[in-house]
Protein backbone atom coordinates (compact mmCIF):
# COMPACT_ATOMS: atom_id res chain seq x y z
CA UNK A 1 0.00 0.00 0.00
CA UNK A 2 1.35 3.14 -0.95
CA UNK A 3 0.98 6.08 1.46
CA UNK A 4 2.18 9.66 -0.02
CA UNK A 5 4.09 11.93 2.72
CA UNK A 6 4.44 15.46 1.85
CA UNK A 7 6.67 17.24 4.09
CA UNK A 8 10.02 19.31 3.32
CA UNK A 9 11.79 17.56 6.88
CA UNK A 10 13.90 15.03 5.53
CA UNK A 11 14.43 13.89 8.99
CA UNK A 12 10.17 13.73 9.49
CA UNK A 13 10.08 11.66 6.03
CA UNK A 14 12.90 8.93 7.43
CA UNK A 15 11.31 8.72 10.31
CA UNK A 16 7.97 7.76 8.75
CA UNK A 17 9.93 5.48 6.05
CA UNK A 18 11.11 3.64 9.35
CA UNK A 19 8.10 3.83 11.06
CA UNK A 20 5.94 2.31 7.79
CA UNK A 21 7.97 -0.11 6.74
CA UNK A 22 7.29 -3.02 6.29
CA UNK A 23 3.70 -3.05 4.63
CA UNK A 24 3.72 0.78 3.15
CA UNK A 25 5.33 2.20 0.57
CA UNK A 26 6.15 5.71 1.14
CA UNK A 27 5.58 8.41 -1.34
CA UNK A 28 7.71 11.28 0.25
CA UNK A 29 7.64 14.81 -1.70
CA UNK A 30 8.69 18.15 -0.48
CA UNK A 31 5.56 20.63 -1.87
CA UNK A 32 2.45 20.23 -2.71
CA UNK A 33 3.48 20.63 -6.72
CA UNK A 34 5.21 17.76 -6.45
CA UNK A 35 2.65 15.64 -4.81
CA UNK A 36 -0.42 16.16 -7.58
CA UNK A 37 0.98 14.13 -9.88
CA UNK A 38 1.22 11.28 -7.82
CA UNK A 39 -2.21 11.35 -7.31
CA UNK A 40 -2.37 9.65 -10.61
CA UNK A 41 -0.72 6.69 -10.15
CA UNK A 42 -2.12 3.63 -10.07
CA UNK A 43 -2.67 2.43 -7.61
CA UNK A 44 -3.06 5.34 -5.96
CA UNK A 45 -1.51 6.33 -2.91
CA UNK A 46 -3.73 4.46 0.27
CA UNK A 47 -3.42 7.49 2.29
CA UNK A 48 -1.84 10.96 2.38
CA UNK A 49 -0.09 12.66 5.11
CA UNK A 50 0.77 16.06 5.34
CA UNK A 51 2.67 17.97 7.45
CA UNK A 52 1.30 21.46 8.18
CA UNK A 53 4.54 22.96 9.00
CA UNK A 54 6.07 22.62 5.46
CA UNK A 55 7.44 26.09 4.02
CA UNK A 56 4.30 25.32 1.48
CA UNK A 57 1.99 24.97 3.76
CA UNK A 58 -0.16 27.72 2.31
CA UNK A 59 -0.84 25.39 -0.35
CA UNK A 60 -2.48 22.83 1.90
CA UNK A 61 -5.85 24.27 1.98
CA UNK A 62 -5.31 23.96 -2.17
CA UNK A 63 -4.08 20.71 -2.32
CA UNK A 64 -7.37 19.06 0.17
CA UNK A 65 -9.73 21.11 -2.24
CA UNK A 66 -7.74 19.25 -5.22
CA UNK A 67 -8.86 16.07 -3.48
CA UNK A 68 -12.38 16.90 -2.68
CA UNK A 69 -12.68 17.36 -6.70
CA UNK A 70 -10.56 14.51 -7.57
CA UNK A 71 -12.74 12.45 -5.03
CA UNK A 72 -9.47 10.92 -3.73
CA UNK A 73 -10.98 8.51 -0.99
CA UNK A 74 -8.30 7.89 1.34
CA UNK A 75 -7.58 8.96 4.35
CA UNK A 76 -5.70 12.28 5.09
CA UNK A 77 -3.69 12.94 7.64
CA UNK A 78 -2.48 16.05 8.98
CA UNK A 79 0.85 16.66 10.68
CA UNK A 80 1.23 19.63 13.44
CA UNK A 81 3.36 20.66 16.00
CA UNK A 82 0.74 23.40 16.62
CA UNK A 83 -2.28 20.71 17.49
CA UNK A 84 -2.36 19.25 21.24
CA UNK A 85 -2.47 15.97 21.30
CA UNK A 86 -5.72 15.66 22.88
CA UNK A 87 -7.83 17.54 20.29
CA UNK A 88 -5.64 15.94 17.66
CA UNK A 89 -7.57 12.99 19.26
CA UNK A 90 -10.92 14.05 19.07
CA UNK A 91 -10.78 14.96 15.70
CA UNK A 92 -9.64 12.32 14.43
CA UNK A 93 -12.07 9.89 16.13
CA UNK A 94 -14.97 12.22 14.98
CA UNK A 95 -13.80 12.17 11.16
CA UNK A 96 -13.85 9.55 8.82
CA UNK A 97 -12.02 11.25 6.32
CA UNK A 98 -9.78 13.77 8.31
CA UNK A 99 -7.50 12.88 10.53
CA UNK A 100 -5.00 14.54 13.15
CA UNK A 101 -1.82 13.39 14.81
CA UNK A 102 0.33 15.93 16.99
CA UNK A 103 3.91 15.87 16.48
CA UNK A 104 6.22 14.80 17.90
CA UNK A 105 4.54 11.17 17.79
CA UNK A 106 5.25 8.83 19.89
CA UNK A 107 7.64 5.73 18.66
CA UNK A 108 4.58 3.32 16.47
CA UNK A 109 2.32 5.87 16.80
CA UNK A 110 2.23 7.07 13.40
CA UNK A 111 2.20 3.66 12.21
CA UNK A 112 -0.87 2.63 14.66
CA UNK A 113 -2.68 5.81 13.39
CA UNK A 114 -2.34 4.88 10.09
CA UNK A 115 -4.02 2.04 10.17
CA UNK A 116 -6.28 2.94 12.50
CA UNK A 117 -7.49 5.65 9.73
CA UNK A 118 -7.64 3.03 7.11
CA UNK A 119 -9.81 0.98 9.10
CA UNK A 120 -7.50 -1.88 9.82
CA UNK A 121 -7.63 -1.23 13.56
CA UNK A 122 -9.54 0.89 16.09
CA UNK A 123 -7.50 4.49 17.10
CA UNK A 124 -6.16 4.04 20.48
CA UNK A 125 -7.47 5.21 23.34
CA UNK A 126 -4.81 7.67 23.86
CA UNK A 127 -2.67 8.58 21.18
CA UNK A 128 -0.44 11.43 22.06
CA UNK A 129 2.96 12.31 22.10
CA UNK A 130 5.75 11.86 24.18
Amino acid sequence: MRVLFVADDALLRDTARRELSPGFELLPVNTFALALPLLELEPAPTAIIIDLGLADAKGAADFLATLVERNYPGPRVLLSSKFRPEEASTLSQASIIHFALAMPWAPGELRAFVEAALGFRPFPSALHAS
